[in-house]
């Protein structure tokens, strides 16, 4: 008789399991507006041809204001080593 009830319970289990699991590990799959969302900044570097240098900067492509940081203008990546879309902000 344990045996019996053994064998049903694991299963049971694992399945009870394996659904709280699931429950807690879901993605969030929401669309993003990508105009008016945060994205990563780049300044252009010193050097001609070399990448653009990434910044820790709050901006998006709609607003009133220039994006700037540490007095460069700040610029949204293009093609992996491009930045020329200036990125801009609200005050």
């Amino acid at each position: 008789m344990k045996t019996q009830k053994f064998k049903f319970l694991v299963p049971v289990l694992a399945i009870v399991f394996a659904i709280t699991a699931s429950a807690f590990t879901t993605i969030n799959n929401s669309k993003v507006d990508e105009n008016t969302s945060i994205i990563m900044g780049y300044t252009a570097n010193a050097i001609p041809g070399q990448p653009c240098d990434a910044v820790q900067v709050d901006c998006s492509v709609v607003g009133s204001q220039l994006c700037t940081h540490n007095g460069k203008q700040v610029y949204r990546l293009q093609s992996g080593t491009s930045c020329f879309s200036q990125l801009k902000r609200n005050p």
